[in-house]
């Protein structure tokens, strides 16, 4: 299905996935419609910004979308597991989620009890735990290094994310990918048909308000052969050249990043990666591919292709 939307707005979320309640590394950015260059978005209350706020501002801006264009919003975190190379999110056990949302389900079940939108407690649960390398054991007997489809066509273009079962290491994805998916199923609960979860649902216009998309930030630096080692992303220079390639107007050079790692350079960079793909119908993706992706998603900018 063809897609050509026109959006209102993008932001750029840099996610984070640790127990705390606010996090240094959890940074938003926004960007108009245009060649404008990106802007910070800054918290509501604390110096940092909650994964509980962050939810608010994402209810508050598809409520300002209503009877507009909707918003596109990308954050850094895997939408789902690997399904396509088992055809199970968790091989083997017998009442493994079929589908996205179901798997959303579960990880918001298991974790109900947990504030801030932790996702830890899959680690320590009995049957879920054991599909995850992960603390206090390390030691899970279904662990296995799977990557899906759309990891191994960024990884062939340039930059792949850890596997989403891995939760150890500075790499480590498992851990905000969880607390992710629980966004995205609270999300979904409250917002219904007027969020749209690509690649996994339509987008309809007049109807929906807020498209949320899977990105991954270092790919974008990556992806033009620019490597972002550890701070290298703070240098305003460097970024703008980034933000160049993908059309849009760079920072001031005084320009000093928030976030322990340049976290809102991530951010920046990513709303301006929403904002150029979207007009080359970046939403659209190849039948044979479309139907993996229903799955097991896609990171959005990442070319389309099957690697074997």
């Amino acid at each position: 299905m063809k897609i050509h939307p026109v959006f209102s707005s993008f932001i750029g979320i840099d996610w984070s996935g640790s127990k705390a309640k606010s996090h240094a590394g959890l940074q938003l950015a926004i960007s108009k419609p245009g060649s404008g260059a990106p802007q910070r978005v800054s918290p509501p209350l604390n110096r940092h910004w909650s994964r509980t706020e962050v939810y608010d501002y994402l209810i508050e801006r598809a409520d300002n979308a209503a009877g507009k264009e909707p918003v596109l919003a990308g954050i850094d975190f895997a939408f789902a597991h690997p399904f396509d190379d088992k055809e199970s999110y968790f091989p083997g056990a017998p009442n493994s989620p079929k589908t996205p949302a179901a798997l959303w389900a579960l990880v918001e079940s298991v974790n109900n009890d947990q504030p801030n939108l932790y996702g830890g407690a899959m680690f320590s649960h009995d049957l879920w735990g054991q599909y995850y390398l992960a603390p206090p054991s390390y030691q899970a007997r279904h662990y296995a290094s799977r990557r899906r489809h759309t990891e191994l066509a960024a990884r062939a273009a340039g930059r792949s994310p850890s596997p989403t079962f891995k939760a150890v290491g500075a790499d480590n994805v498992s851990t905000g990918s969880l607390a992710g998916m629980r966004l995205l199923h609270q999300l979904k609960q409250r917002l219904g048909p007027r969020l749209a979860i690509w690649p996994f649902e339509n987008i309809i216009y007049g109807e929906t308000n807020l498209v949320l998309v899977e990105i991954f930030p270092s790919f974008y630096f990556y992806h033009l052969g620019m490597v972002p080692a550890k701070k290298a992303a703070a240098d305003p220079s460097f970024l703008n050249k980034a933000l160049s390639a993908y059309n849009s107007e760079g920072v001031s050079p005084d320009f000093v990043p928030m976030g322990n790692d340049a976290d809102e350079a991530d951010a920046l960079i990513s709303t301006a990666v929403l904002r150029y793909y979207s007009r080359a119908s970046g939403l659209n993706l190849p039948d044979q591919l479309y139907s993996i992706a229903r799955s097991e998603g896609w990171i959005f900018g990442v070319p389309n292709m099957i690697v074997k």
